[in-house]
């Protein structure tokens, strides 16, 4: 009888069954079906998230979201800068002001606009020199629909004023933050603003950063 540590195998008799251990031709042939369809469902996966993100699949109305905020900073920016140098020859009113106003509005917020809002402005450059500019931090959109939108905005309006009488020098006499709800309608492909007021407690649903 062979030891423990003897190599050499005993010779098989005629109807013995050598067992031959490794991988037979199918089992082989199956691990390479496996890794093969696992191979082709990452490159399937992997082609998929790059057409998710590169077609913004994730949000339908992000073009339209996109549209909102900028119709609502382009407002805010043009509503809040005016000065000395948008007078007329009479020294009283603003025409370029209210035409580039104007153009952001509907027909019934334009209406309010040229009977309540630019009296006083023009009055307010008129009377005291006063100039002011705005810049946008945030925007944020809360609503959306097919023709609807509510934006969230915030920044910060600086007023100007002479450093002295009759100088053509001017200074920042004032930095005022604000946070404003723009409510917009779409018509004829445009966004357009149909009225704003102060936002306060309210949040936005994403866009440039978070209106706070």
């Amino acid at each position: 009888m062979p030891s423990a540590t003897d190599q050499t195998p005993a010779p098989a008799s005629d109807h013995e069954v050598v067992e031959v251990r490794g991988v037979s031709g199918r089992s082989a042939a199956l691990q390479w079906g496996v890794l093969g369809l696992l191979i082709a469902v990452l490159l399937a996966s992997s082609a998929y998230l790059v057409w998710h993100y590169t077609h913004h699949d994730d949000d339908p109305l992000g073009d339209e979201r996109d549209a909102v905020m900028a119709a609502s900073d382009r407002f805010m920016v043009t509503f809040y800068t005016y000065g000395p140098d948008m007078l007329s020859k009479d020294g009283k009113t603003m025409p370029s002001y209210r035409s580039k106003v104007g153009d952001l509005l509907t027909k019934k917020f334009d209406s309010e606009f040229l009977n309540s809002g630019v009296p006083l402005v023009e009055a307010t450059v008129a009377q005291a020199d006063i100039g002011r500019s705005a810049e946008v931090f945030a925007t944020g959109v809360a609503a959306l629909d097919d023709d609807t939108a509510t934006a969230l905005v915030t920044g910060e309006v600086k007023t100007t004023a002479p450093k002295a009488k009759d100088s053509k020098k001017r200074s920042v006499v004032d930095q005022q933050p604000f946070r404003v709800e723009v409510t917009l309608v779409k018509q004829h492909g445009e966004w357009l603003v149909d009225d704003y007021e102060p936002a306060e407690g309210k949040q936005s649903t994403g866009g440039t950063g978070m209106a706070q």
